[in-house]
C-alpha cells in the first residue's frame, strides 16, 4: 500500500507547494482535484500538463488519481451528457498527465437508467485513453452493496470503485462487508477519521476503525493508494495541512509497519 493525500486539504497551496510538501513529508503520491482552476483543469495546455507531470516525477511523487466532480444522477439527458463530456475531457487530462484513475460521483438523486446508460457510454469512451473511472462511495451510493449493483448495471470494465471509508461505515456497513461486495473492484481509497458527530479529526482521535481497515487491506493484498482526505476546503477552521499531513504519515506508517491493531 502507498500513502497519498488529496489537495482538498491544502486549498491555499499552489501546485509547486503541493509537490514540494508531498516530497518533504515522504508521501508516495498526491490526488489532485479538478476544481475551480486551482491546481489542474481540462483547459490546461499540453505543455502545462507535461510540466506538472514532470515536476511531481522529479520529486519522486506519483499522481495516482485526479478528483473530478462529474455526477450521473437524475433523468435529465442533457445534464447527463454534459457531465459525460466533462468526464471525457477530464480523462484526456489524466491521460496526458499519465494518471491512471479519474474520480466521479454518483450524485445525490440516485442513478437512474438514463444515468446508467450515460455512464456505460462514457466509460467505454474513456477506456482507450488508458484511464479508469472511479465511482466514489458517496451521495446515493455509500455502501459496497450499492456499488456492486452499479457495477453490474453499468457493465463496463472502464469503471471501478473509490472506497471512501467514512461514507460506508456511517451508513452502517462494516469494512468486511464492503470488501466482500466490491473488494476486487476497489482501486483507490479515501482515508480520514471523524468523531461521533462525523466532524473530521486527527487520525486515531475519532471513531472510525482505521487500524482494522488497514489490517483488512493488508490481508487482502491491496497495493493501491490510501489517500488522506482532510476537508479544509469545505471547513476552513480545520487544522492547517502543515500539521495534519505529517501526523497522517506518522500514524499510518505505525499501523502499516508496526502492525498495530
Amino acid at each position: 500500500m502507498k500513502l497519498a493525500f488529496s489537495t482538498l486539504g491544502c486549498p491555499d497551496w499552489d501546485i509547486t507547494q503541493v509537490a514540494e510538501k508531498a516530497a518533504e513529508y515522504g508521501f508516495d503520491g498526491v490526488e489532485l482535484r479538478i476544481k475551480d482552476d486551482r491546481h489542474v483543469d481540462s483547459k490546461m495546455s499540453i505543455s502545462e500538463r507535461k510540466a506538472v507531470r514532470e515536476m511531481f516525477s522529479s520529486k519522486g511523487v506519483e499522481i495516482p488519481a485526479l478528483a473530478g466532480y462529474t455526477v450521473f444522477c437524475g433523468d435529465d439527458t442533457a445534464e447527463l451528457n454534459s457531465n459525460g463530456e466533462m468526464l471525457l475531457k477530464n480523462a484526456q487530462l489524466a491521460s496526458d498527465m499519465e494518471v491512471p484513475y479519474l474520480r466521479s460521483f454518483p450524485g445525490g438523486r440516485g442513478i437512474t437508467n438514463w444515468g446508467i446508460d450515460a455512464l456505460h457510454r462514457y466509460c467505454e469512451k474513456v477506456k482507450p485513453l488508458g484511464v479508469t473511472v472511479l465511482m466514489e462511495t458517496h451521495d446515493s451510493m455509500k455502501t459496497g452493496k450499492q456499488a456492486a449493483k452499479l457495477l453490474r448495471d453499468v457493465n463496463s470494465d472502464g469503471l471501478a470503485i473509490l472506497w471512501d471509508i467514512h461514507h460506508s461505515i456511517t451508513d452502517n456497513e462494516t469494512p468486511e462487508d464492503t470488501w466482500q461486495a466490491v473488494g476486487k473492484h476497489i482501486h483507490h481509497l479515501h482515508i480520514k477519521d471523524g468523531d461521533s458527530a462525523h466532524k473530521p479529526c486527527l487520525m486515531g482521535e475519532g471513531v472510525l476503525p482505521i487500524p482494522e481497515i488497514v489490517k483488512l487491506l493488508k490481508e487482502k493484498g491491496f497495493k493501491g493508494f490510501l489517500s488522506f482526505e482532510w476537508e479544509k476546503t469545505w471547513i476552513p477552521e480545520l487544522a492547517e495541512p502543515e500539521i495534519v499531513l505529517p501526523e497522517y504519515m506518522d500514524y499510518m506508517k505505525k499501523i502499516m509497519h508496526e502492525k498495530a491493531v
